[in-house]
């Protein structure tokens, strides 16, 4: 039974510039997998409930993701490929949570003191919506209260809004409540790059791993400091171009 927080970690194998990048091998492991055990670690992470859930969609190319997810013992929701936000929306209305924390699978380095800190903002401020920014990108994720998915998803929305899910929300603050979570400022390096969407990310990513001792568990700020110390490494990803959303 699923009534507080429910960790959901968006991911497909269809990515258009580095395609199954989500099981590609990082760590001695799957991709999924190293976020999972990172989103582990955060103090709301429930082991007995284990409320964490990899939401992927129904196309026949992520049978195997689903698969091998269900083979780990992770719980696996399918949906919408394009809709996203309708897939998130019947995770809300068949476990009813009482808050979202959305994460994607090209990100292996989420900080889980970071999800925590940004969670029990939330709750103080009695959010909607709360997300940072100033970090580097792909060690953080977004908290949202799960009603306000499931209300949204009957709202008339552009494509790119249901794609993107929390699209519509960061666009009518005069909606929500939204709450801009400040970052500590050993995590206020917003230029590097910590998300996989490319194959230098990749490659980025496996050489800090191993920079960093191949610890699953390294903190993030570890991880900034070997960057700082390191141009080399920086360097092997630094001209990649983030996709916006529309």
């Amino acid at each position: 039974m699923i009534n507080d927080v429910l960790f959901v970690i968006q991911a497909r194998m269809g990515s258009t510039r580095l395609p199954k990048k989500v099981m590609k091998p990082i760590g001695g492991m799957a991709l999924i997998d190293l976020i999972v055990e990172r989103v582990k670690q955060s103090d709301h992470y429930n082991h007995k409930t284990q409320n964490l859930m990899i939401a992927t969609t129904v196309e026949a190319e992520d049978d195997l993701l689903a698969h091998y997810c269900l083979s780990k013992g992770y719980k696996v929701f399918r949906g919408s490929e394009t809709d996203v936000l309708q897939r998130f929306a019947q995770i809300v209305r068949h476990f009813v949570p009482q808050t979202i924390v959305r994460l994607t699978g090209d990100n292996p380095f989420i900080d889980p003191v970071l999800l925590s800190k940004m969670l029990e903002k939330h709750r103080q401020e009695k959010a909607d919506y709360t997300y940072t920014a100033g970090t580097p990108l792909g060690i953080s994720g977004e908290m949202i209260d799960a009603q306000i998915l499931s209300e949204i998803d009957n709202f008339p929305l552009t494509q790119p809004e249901r794609e993107h899910v929390t699209l519509y929300i960061r666009k009518h603050p005069e909606q929500f409540h939204l709450q801009l979570f400040t970052p500590p400022k050993e995590l206020a390096y917003p230029a590097y790059r910590f998300t996989i969407d490319t194959e230098e990310d990749y490659v980025f990513a496996t050489r800090l791993l191993e920079k960093a001792g191949g610890s699953i568990a390294v903190p993030t700020a570890e991880l900034i400091t070997i960057c700082e110390q390191d141009p080399d490494i920086v360097r092997l990803n630094q001209f990649v171009k983030q996709k916006d959303a529309e």
